[in-house]
């Protein structure tokens, strides 16, 4: 079988620790696949990700070409010659910038079609081709995003007519401009028609696919993201000396996505004005890439000694320090988000067992972690209901490390990736055996 995916460690992703427990796994169900992923040097790395994929798995990298690369060189150029100011002090933008903008947009949606992955494609579909024809695959398995992996998919599928599963880990959210949005939904009808079989990891993307391209019942799979048991075996409970003493510490894991933490900085300065006797105990930890908002309440005098950003920890460090906190932090305020997708780090939560406090509208997580009994959900906009939770957390004695760990054992079992990665090969079994 060969896995098509353009990130894979030590290259770390949000998706990479799918694919990683997957490919984990996938040998013990008779399926042991060759990884076809980009040679890249930029984001973060984490080699221990990579000691964690079989020995006997092969891994081919090529290269792609980097397209965005001449947005840096073009935008630091018209600064220096004056141009692409940023607005400051309410004055508005100047229409020559506007115009730039504006132009570069369109120039994005031109090339970068279906994203800005495209580059790789060919290199990608090359090599898949070369490999294909030293060894017939059974199955070729695409998961993105990127949205062009898909492609390479799609080209071994007309090429050599081998089985494709092809898989979105993501919802494809339409672009704003109406052609593009044109143009996108014919090339993502035409890879959902082309595909043997889809694989999503949300029933709510499951519903709005089958919905808008009248799919064959039976032809999108759900299979959620999940966790590697591996990674909790031997556990003894709260790890010590990683997180200061003395405090009750709520922490968010991963990028803090620019508009998704709904009002929760506002509750949080409200909240600190009116209880600051609570609020000296309470430590709010980002481990991982802040957005505007929170380095922006992070300045705050009534919050600095509150708000502890972290920055980046490799997988292994903040699995113990997710152990450590005494609860865990998602923020979900983008609504098409929460209709269609759940972040992968919600399995860790779950398993971890630490309570949760969700700030999402009602969606996948927010199903998921009532079905779950793990913490709490609240609105996004609701700053009453934010300051409610942040109470609760701080004074309630049955959120204070008292939860069974986890909630439900039972609930969150089936997202193992031992156990996922069986139901992904039951899928393989079934096209394998039709494109025979």
């Amino acid at each position: 079988m060969l896995l098509v995916t353009h990130d894979f460690p030590p290259y770390r992703s949000s998706g990479v620790y799918r694919l990683t427990g997957m490919t984990k796994y996938l040998p013990g169900t008779g399926w042991c696949p060759t990884v076809l992923a980009a040679r890249t040097s930029r984001g973060e790395q984490d080699p221990g990700l990579l000691e964690r994929v079989p020995a006997d798995v092969r891994i081919v990298r090529t290269r792609s070409a980097e397209l965005m690369a001449w947005e840096n060189a073009t935008a630091r150029a018209m600064r220096d010659a004056g141009a692409l100011r940023p607005s400051t002090n309410g004055n508005a933008e100047r229409q020559l910038d506007r115009w730039l903008r504006s132009t570069a947009g369109w120039l994005r949606s031109c090339f970068y079609f279906p994203d800005e992955s495209i580059g790789w494609v060919p290199f990608a579909t090359a090599r898949a081709a070369g490999l294909s024809r030293g060894k017939r695959f059974d199955v070729v398995y695409t998961s993105g995003p990127p949205r062009s992996t898909a492609i390479v998919g799609l080209a071994l599928r007309s090429l050599f007519g081998v089985p494709w599963v092809m898989e979105f880990r993501d919802p494809w959210y339409p672009a704003s401009r109406p052609r593009r949005k044109r143009y996108e939904d014919r090339l993502q009808g035409l890879l959902l028609r082309r595909a043997d079989a889809v694989v999503v990891a949300t029933k709510g993307h499951a519903e709005r696919l089958e919905a808008t391209y009248h799919l064959p019942a039976g032809k999108v799979t759900v299979i959620p993201n999940g966790f590697d048991e591996d990674d909790f075996r031997g556990e003894q409970g709260a790890e010590t000396g990683i997180l200061a003493g003395g405090y009750r510490h709520l922490s968010h894991f991963g990028t803090v996505y620019a508009g998704h933490s709904g009002k929760f900085f506002p509750a949080l300065a409200e909240f600190a004005a009116e209880h600051p006797e609570l609020t000296r105990r309470l430590r709010l930890n980002i481990i991982g890439y802040p957005d505007q908002d929170v380095l922006r309440y992070a300045g705050d005098p009534l919050l600095q000694q509150v708000i502890q950003i972290r920055g980046f920890v490799p997988h292994a460090d903040a699995l113990q320090m997710m152990r450590a906190t005494d609860g865990l932090l998602l923020f979900l305020g983008d609504l098409r988000f929460c209709e269609q997708a759940i972040s992968g780090k919600t399995y860790e939560y779950l398993r971890v067992g630490q309570p949760i406090l969700a700030v999402a509208y009602e969606g996948g997580v927010k199903h998921l972690i009532e079905e779950g009994k793990a913490g709490w959900v609240v609105h996004p906009e609701d700053t009453e209901a934010i300051k409610s939770a942040l109470k609760t957390f701080l004074t309630d004695p049955s959120a204070n490390g008292n939860a069974p760990r986890p909630a439900r054992p039972e609930f969150v079992a089936q997202f193992r990736y031992d156990r996922l990665a069986g139901r992904l090969a039951v899928i393989f079994d079934k096209v394998a055996r039709h494109g025979e």
